[in-house]
């Protein structure tokens, strides 16, 4: 078991502050905050400095934390030893993964992986896919669901899938009017570079759709200034529904919101590489446990059928 001061010391320099913290840890906040005292008494050093930009680490706390996560590593790799030797008879297993694509993906994953391996600890950390990388790297997930593209060196991933991504538009836009069709596409196309100076609804920077959304328009060579942002795909369609701008947006995702209040969905070109893949992702310097192996393989499984819509 990982010494609770080293977690607790780590948390609280994540979030930059005790109630966010002690709210990740589920302990009380004032027996968070005595514990962190009782560690910089008994060390003889402030590992924290109060700033108008919440909790920041001293010198002695960045030399505590950057040991602190090493010390855990290293417990995190005996864990994994142990979890082999038990043969699946113990063990714990974080999967990290976006919220949306958790309520889209897990709960297949999880009833099979459960029914086979039952007596495996399993937990969820949701978050944005480049917080989620780092907490791969830092040995706090083992196995991740993710979207690409991950850029960080230290992450290995399978590919699952590759998805298309379709632009909405609004349904009384005369853009409309230009759809066609190609010989054995999969739906209407519409040509991207019609969207050039008019207004989209994007995601937030941090958010791998945006991530994405920006590459593609980027590859039609369209300088666009949103209009709004918001975190939710589901939010920017109706908004475009509502024939206030254009979005991108995942062919899953489109389905998966279903037709009843949804703007006209229209295929792009290849030259534009309007598509991301989905992944399993993990950290190449920590060896995979027997639980993350077992895991990956019932991923591998069961996603590509998640993915076998019928048609509308």
């Amino acid at each position: 078991m990982i010494p609770k001061e080293l977690i607790y010391v780590t948390t609280v320099a994540q979030y930059g502050n005790i109630s966010k913290a002690a709210e990740r840890l589920f302990v009380a906040q004032p027996s968070l905050s005595r514990c962190i005292l009782r560690i910089e008494r008994d060390l003889g050093a402030e590992l924290f400095k109060r700033t108008s930009e919440g909790l920041k680490p001293t010198f002695a706390g960045e030399y505590y934390i950057e040991n602190a996560n090493k010390i855990i590593r290293l417990y995190k790799e005996l864990e994994i030893q142990f979890s082999n030797i038990s043969n699946m008879h113990m063990g714990r297993l974080a999967v990290g993964t976006t919220t949306h694509l958790g309520s889209f993906a897990l709960p297949k994953i999880l009833a099979n992986f459960t029914t086979r391996f039952p007596k495996i600890e399993l937990s969820i950390v949701e978050g944005v896919s480049t917080g989620i990388e780092e907490e791969i790297l830092k040995g706090r997930v083992d196995v991740g669901i993710l979207h690409s593209p991950i850029n960080n060196h230290g992450i290995k991933y399978t590919v699952i899938h590759e998805e298309k991504f379709l632009l909405a538009v609004p349904p009384d836009d005369p853009i409309n009017e230009q759809a066609y069709f190609k010989d054995g596409g999969e739906g209407p196309y519409i040509d991207i570079q019609l969207t050039a100076d008019r207004p989209y609804i994007l995601t937030h920077t941090s958010q791998r759709t945006r991530q994405v959304t920006t590459k593609i328009l980027e590859n039609a060579k369209i300088d666009v200034k949103p209009r709004y942002l918001t975190k939710s795909i589901q939010t920017a369609s109706r908004l475009v529904r509502d024939n206030l701008g254009f979005t991108l947006v995942p062919l899953s995702y489109c389905k998966l919101f279903g037709s009843a209040y949804s703007p006209n969905y229209y295929f792009i070109e290849e030259q534009y590489q309007p598509s991301w893949e989905l992944v399993i992702a993990y950290s190449k310097d920590i060896p995979l446990s027997k639980a993350s192996k077992e895991f990956n393989k019932i991923a591998l499984e069961t996603l590509p059928q998640l993915y076998d819509f019928p048609n509308d």
